[in-house]
């Protein structure tokens, strides 16, 4: 069926759950992997999906098992599950040699998927997610595994505040009011995206098992693939000398930087952010 944005919309079964993907466009097939609670109507509001199709890409996305309106099933979660359902939908709608394009917890999704199954990537975009674990980072992902063993659950104003203040840079967080405004009213409805507190869970456990896996830095060695690793000027998670490493270490690696923006750069610099993507997939 499709939704009132014009999407091929369908609700799979994967890997024993239902996962909600949407389809757009004709042509050579982009798989999109989102964020940490990334509904995938956010590459649409930032203009990707909109690029990509009017290159004439075909266009795929879906929600991550644990965000509406696909399923949460109990966690933990880890990135072998996460890039196993990538996998079974690519299988399952008979793509391969697709150009993937992961933002952060996608980035490390999309590099198991091309680890573990080669032959449905033919290249793809890293976006704020590759590196090594800043302490910073290895901080803000203990905290998290600290209050879901305390709490249950990330508490909904931590969650806000975390993603605030990582996710603007550090002259919009002190100079434009307006902004922070607007934020702060859109994070009210973070925790909706989730299907349950069973996705976010699970998704932070992925995230911190990955983060904390030693052979996955070596391992950038063996992605023979074309890989642009881009990185946001301010991003405190995988800031540019973080990301640039990654880049070093891939035999067909290259390396931008989205200049001006911190982690949620995808949505407060989308028209840089999205030309950067473009112009290296359209040149490739």
């Amino acid at each position: 069926m499709r939704d009132v944005r014009g999407f091929a919309v369908q609700v799979m079964e994967v890997n024993g759950i239902t996962l909600g993907v949407e389809r757009t466009g004709d042509g050579p097939a982009v798989l999109l992997l989102g964020g940490t609670g990334m509904p995938p109507i956010a590459w649409q509001m930032c203009g990707l999906v909109d690029a990509l199709a009017a290159q004439r890409f075909q266009v795929v996305s879906y929600a991550a098992r644990g965000v509406a309106p696909s399923a949460a099933p109990p966690g933990p979660y880890t990135i072998v599950q996460l890039a196993g359902d990538a996998a079974g939908i690519l299988d399952a709608l008979c793509l391969g040699e697709v150009t993937v394009v992961g933002y952060s917890l996608g980035s490390f999704t999309a590099e198991w998927l091309v680890r573990t199954r080669p032959d449905l990537v033919s290249r793809m975009v890293l976006l704020a997610g590759a590196g090594p674990m800043s302490p910073l980072l290895s901080a803000v992902v203990q905290i998290e595994a600290d209050l879901i063993g305390e709490y249950g659950r990330i508490p909904a104003a931590a969650a806000k505040l975390q993603t605030l203040l990582t996710g603007l840079p550090p002259t919009m967080l002190r100079d434009d009011p307006g902004t922070v405004s607007q934020w702060l009213g859109m994070l009210d409805m973070q925790e909706h995206v989730w299907a349950s507190v069973d996705g976010e869970n699970g998704q932070s456990a992925a995230s911190y098992g990955w983060l904390h896996d030693p052979d996955r830095m070596p391992a950038l060695k063996d992605i023979t693939v074309p890989v642009l690793v881009a990185s946001f000027e301010h991003d405190l998670y995988f800031p540019p000398h973080i990301c640039r490493q990654a880049a070093e270490l891939l035999p067909a690696g290259e390396f931008a930087v989205i200049g001006g923006a911190a982690h949620a750069g995808l949505m407060t610099h989308p028209e840089q952010t999205t030309r950067v993507i473009v112009d290296w997939l359209t040149r490739r």
